[in-house]
């Protein structure tokens, strides 16, 4: 028996098909790489996404910078003052313990006219005025002025005699002290 095939030639049945593989295996290669390029751009925008949440942080940690720079600033400032303070401190007398002692210490027959406290040396002077029946009790004073361990120095500037009246003589004199001796009333 004869078979006669009335199709058309390019419609007639051959081999396997060998162009029908390769289109498969390109439109395989494309899709794969469709997919890759879609997985890498979903990739690129979360890693887009973080970074930006990470620069808001870091925008969000200048403010915090900034304060803590400005914090720094002011305790330094601070502590310069303090310093200051402390230095001036250390400069000036504490009356109430300096006039209490020296009332303890001002003998009987001596009283002060003046206390006062000299600014114009780099140390604590005090230049006390006052009058005494005799000259004994000045020097009975600055005594007792040399026994305290603040004060470094204590010389008696002037001393004059003034008759009041025939029968009384009164010694006026002027005493500077030099504190910074022992340190009674340091904090």
């Amino acid at each position: 028996m004869i078979n006669i095939n009335l199709l058309p030639l390019e419609k007639r049945k051959k081999g396997f098909p060998i162009y029908k593989l390769f289109l498969f295996g390109i439109y395989g290669i494309l899709g794969i790489t469709l997919l890759l390029w879609a997985f890498n751009l979903g990739m690129y925008k979360y890693d887009e996404s973080k970074l930006k949440k990470v620069e808001d942080s870091l925008g969000k940690l200048t403010v915090w910078q900034q304060r803590y720079d400005l914090n720094t600033l002011q305790n330094a400032d601070i502590n310069r003052r303090g310093k200051l303070v402390a230095d001036i401190s250390k400069k000036r007398v504490l009356w109430s313990e300096s006039l209490a002692n020296l009332g303890n210490i001002t003998p009987y027959g001596c009283w002060l006219t003046k206390v006062a406290q000299d600014n114009k040396a780099k140390e604590n002077n005090i230049v006390l005025e006052g009058r005494a029946l005799k000259m004994d009790y000045v020097l009975q004073l600055i005594h007792n002025l040399q026994q305290d361990p603040k004060n470094k120095s204590v010389a008696l500037e002037t001393s004059e005699n003034k008759k009041m009246n025939e029968y009384t003589t009164i010694t006026s004199f002027t005493i500077r002290i030099s504190q910074g001796g022992g340190d009674s009333h340091a904090k």
